[in-house]
């Protein structure tokens, strides 16, 4: 092989690892990033990782003919799409709150009788909370966390030496701890609205001519609004806990400890 492909073999493998986290991972797997961005952020990262992205745990077959690389560069893409997907699943679960707030805010009845009948991006309180996940995590760190971890990586899994072993586990917990961020991000809008209806079935108890829906529609989203803006300081915090568990789950996934 010529000298010129055994030192770039690393890099190249590790460009496939970084490609793989940046389909997936929050702000880098966007529809408005175009695919050289992508590309050029993985490039970037794979040769701030060059030093560890060697090629010592490769057979010398890849590394005497090219085309023995695509399996090693396949494995090194999914290696990198499972952190993607643990480093995404925090803002995913935001956006899942969001959803839950909405159709108890009535919002989201629409697409909930009816799939097509409603936004392909959810309704308005899902869109809100996404972009609240997002712009949390980028202020938590999480964008310069899911950089270094991916670095990081290289030390505990050489190009070529990964096993999906521990992967399994780490991306499954990953999605049960996302889970429960939903549900405590959605709980105070939860608490806030049972109130608001308790309250709401009074007043239309006590006044016969007032129509339920009318009257307790708007405050609903006003009430569910004003819950969610209540709740921003703790989600920050919620998100803070949520960047340092996705450290330790992308550890575990590079069979790294913690």
């Amino acid at each position: 092989m010529p000298p010129a492909w055994e030192t770039l073999a690393g890099p190249a493998l590790g460009c496939a690892r970084v490609a793989g986290l940046a389909t997936f991972a929050p702000m880098l797997a966007g529809g408005a990033l175009p695919v050289r961005f992508r590309v050029a952020v993985a490039a970037v990262i794979a040769i701030a990782a060059m030093p560890a992205a060697g090629t010592a745990a490769l057979p010398a077959s890849a590394l005497a003919e090219p085309w023995r690389m695509l399996p090693a560069a396949t494995l090194e893409f999914a290696f990198g799409a499972a952190l993607g997907v643990v480093a995404l699943l925090p803002v995913a679960a935001f956006r899942a709150a969001g959803a839950l707030a909405g159709v108890q805010m009535g919002l989201g009845f629409g697409g909930v009788y009816d799939a097509d009948s409603g936004d392909a991006e959810g309704d308005a309180a899902s869109q809100l909370m996404a972009a609240a996940g997002v712009a949390l995590f980028a202020w938590c760190g999480g964008l310069d966390a899911v950089a270094l971890a991916a670095m990081r990586t290289f030390e505990h899994a050489p190009v070529g030496a990964w096993s999906a072993e521990g992967a399994v586990p780490a991306v499954t917990g990953a999605a049960l701890a996302a889970s429960e961020l939903a549900f405590r991000v959605a709980l105070p809008v939860t608490a806030l609205l049972v109130a608001e209806a308790l309250v709401g079935g009074f007043v239309a108890r006590s006044v016969p001519g007032m129509s339920p829906l009318a009257f307790g529609f708007p405050v609903r989203v006003l009430v569910g609004l004003a819950g969610l803006v209540a709740g921003a300081a703790a989600m920050q915090s919620s998100m803070q806990g949520a960047v340092a568990s996705m450290l330790d789950r992308m550890r575990m996934v590079a069979g790294g400890s913690a």
